[in-house]
């Protein structure tokens, strides 16, 4: 019995110690850090130059996040700041392409891709 009192006596005085440190005074204001950052999505297809035919598998790399164009040609990649971003485009026997573009102001980018 002594050692079960004990033990709740300890549990409490840690308890307390611990609420303790974690109190804050009345004139302490905790800091408040807000930043408004808005991001888009980013919609696009990409398309033989030539034949007008969609491309399935094209790797579109923005900031690093590769995405691959579907069956239709069409990719989308999600969160993307608003900030003016580098968009490469690589698809097996086509030249690279790359571009800088603000996506605030892009609603569908149609990419036509070039056969090497």
């Amino acid at each position: 019995m002594k050692k079960l009192f004990s033990i709740v006596l300890l549990s409490v005085a840690i308890f307390s110690l611990s609420a303790k440190g974690t109190t804050a005074s009345p004139e302490a204001k905790p800091a408040v850090i807000s930043e408004v950052v808005s991001s888009v999505n980013l919609n696009g297809m990409i398309f033989d130059k030539d034949t007008k035919e969609s491309l399935a598998g094209a790797v579109v790399t923005v900031n690093g996040q590769k995405i691959y164009s579907d069956l239709d040609g069409k990719f989308v990649v999600n969160n993307v700041n608003n900030a003016r971003i580098q968009l490469k485009v690589s698809l097996i026997s086509y030249e690279e392409k790359t571009f800088e573009i603000d996506p605030a102001n892009a609603s569908l980018l149609k990419i036509e891709m070039n056969q090497r």
